[in-house]
């Protein structure tokens, strides 16, 4: 699984100049289905999620973030509980191979991303729940959510026309944070939270970061790809439209929630497509550590293998990836084939859906190819149909996901301790 977003901790430049005054872990905040999330776990994620999202760090800025964290604590336990019903557990080992990665990417020396937490004060007991909650709810998602997801040919074909519809006009390439409400008791609470994170990134604080500890919805860092007309709620998509690039909208009240839109560049829908062979290409990087020998790095290789084995397309293999915490995924799409590199055409060349190449080496590791799409040079500039395809399943997915962690709610017993 990738977590690019602590390469803000190198970026950050909030610090805690005295630590809050220490609490006993036997002060309850909640208690989900029995399991006892304390004020000390609460205060501890609290200092993790400023500093990881670049806010500032006030007591007013503590206690207007209180409830949404914890609140997000309470659906991390949810999530835990429900993988382990489903047998899907998580090793110290997991968790363990997740930090290296992250240093890996944010080239961290081995342990560079505790110390540095350390620095600022944070702990790394919140940090490693995070994770943990993560790694749970990708494998129960597919393990358990993917095989009911069924996207028929009438359905691509009806999103393909209106795509071909929309020829010409606007489509943004926009970033989310969704914050849903599901009592409305809740209203101002996390309507409180969307005005602060606003007004946050209006002072800078950067759009992903922020997402990646609180959007609740679709991509970790909110990325909503490109939207067009009849890809989105009409009122969301001309909030959109009065944006300037890196812009963003106060926050939108719709029927579940608020959503806050940061727009990212815009163009035609077709526009800069076509006009010559295309290909999507997907990179895995397998990255190892310097130290690891070669039977090491074949063992790596061979549960890299074992775990992608399942897949039929790209999307599966970028959910499937993260259950490898040292494969980082990477998309160059509509590549000119003239710029494929030499040493990767022959290895592409005969490449089924899902299918993964033979490794090239690398500084760092192995790097592994993926066909996701071609495209001739006298295209329209419209997506495939297996592209459309793999975007709608993946909706609904999504979609899927979040109403199995509503279930989950529905189902438990959350009593949450007032201060």
């Amino acid at each position: 699984m990738k977590f690019p977003f602590w390469a803000v901790l190198l970026l950050c430049s909030s610090a805690f100049a005295q630590p809050p005054a220490q609490r006993s872990d036997d002060t309850v905040a909640a208690m989900v289905n029995g399991e006892i999330i304390s004020q000390h776990d609460l205060d501890e994620r609290l200092k993790l999620t400023l500093v990881t999202s670049n806010l500032t760090d006030t007591a007013e800025m503590r206690a207007g973030l209180a409830a949404s964290v914890l609140r997000r604590m309470i659906d991390e336990g949810l999530k835990i509980q429900a993988a382990s019903k489903e047998k899907i557990t998580i090793s110290p080992a997991d968790v363990a191979a997740q930090l290296e990665a992250i240093e890996q990417q944010n080239h961290l020396p081995p342990g560079g991303l505790l110390k540095l937490l350390a620095a600022k004060g944070v702990g790394t007991d919140a940090l490693r729940q995070q994770i943990r909650a993560e790694i749970a709810w990708a494998k129960l998602v597919n393990y358990s959510l993917a095989r009911r997801v069924h996207v028929s040919e009438n359905a691509v074909s009806t999103r393909l026309d209106g795509i071909r519809a929309n020829l010409g006009k606007p489509e943004y390439h926009a970033y989310e944070i969704y914050l849903r409400v599901d009592d409305p008791k809740e209203e101002p609470g996390v309507r409180d939270l969307a005005e602060r994170l606003t007004d946050q990134m209006r002072q800078g604080a950067p759009f992903t970061a922020i997402a990646r500890q609180f959007n609740q919805a679709g991509a970790v860092d909110g990325d909503l790809g490109w939207v067009s007309d009849g890809m989105m709620d009409q009122e969301l998509l001309t909030a959109l439209g009065r944006l300037q690039p890196n812009g963003v909208t106060p926050p939108i009240r719709t029927t579940d929630g608020y959503h806050i839109l940061m727009l990212q560049e815009r163009r035609k829908v077709g526009e800069g497509l076509g006009g010559g062979a295309a290909i999507d290409l997907m990179a895995i990087d397998l990255k190892s550590l310097a130290s690891a020998g070669q039977a090491e790095r074949d063992l790596q290789m061979q549960h890299l293998r074992e775990a992608l084995a399942p897949a039929k397309s790209c999307d599966d293999l970028t959910s499937l990836s993260k259950q490898v915490p040292s494969a980082a995924v990477e998309m160059m799409e509509k590549l000119p084939e003239s710029q494929v590199p030499a040493k990767v055409v022959p290895l592409i060349k005969d490449l089924a859906p899902g299918q993964i190449s033979e490794p090239i080496e690398t500084a760092k590791g192995r790097r592994f190819f993926a066909v996701c799409g071609r495209a001739s040079g006298d295209a329209e500039g419209l997506p495939s149909a297996d592209d459309i395809r793999h975007r709608m399943e993946d909706e609904q997915l999504e979609l899927l996901a979040r109403r199995y962690l509503l279930d989950l709610h529905g189902t438990a017993i959350v009593d949450i301790r007032r201060r």
